[in-house]
């Protein structure tokens, strides 16, 4: 169970860097998101790369070789550093 786990934190990961590069780059994209849910995308992206920096969390427990433990420091890295730039670009953002 656990390894399933690591294994989808690793492929959302990268879900959620395409998804940040597709909500900042699209003019479109922005506003037919918050016409239709009210909240701008990168809360979005925020909110599942927090859920999956947890899930890369506890992934971490089922490691059972150094493949898996890769996969879950890669998730938890990339996670992390994609959730300190979208807080940064949220809440800079709402400042101004």
């Amino acid at each position: 169970m656990l390894s399933k786990i690591n294994f989808w934190s690793f492929i959302v990961s990268f879900v959620c860097v395409a998804l940040f590069f597709i909500s900042v780059s699209s003019t479109i994209i922005l506003h037919f998101v918050i016409n239709s849910v009210h909240t701008h995308p990168l809360n979005i992206v925020l909110a599942l790369s927090l859920l999956t920096f947890f899930f890369g969390i506890v992934g971490l427990s089922g490691v059972s070789n150094p493949k898996t433990l890769i996969k879950s420091i890669t998730t938890i890295i990339i996670t992390f550093a994609l959730s300190v730039v979208i807080a940064f670009i949220v809440f800079a953002g709402n400042l101004f």
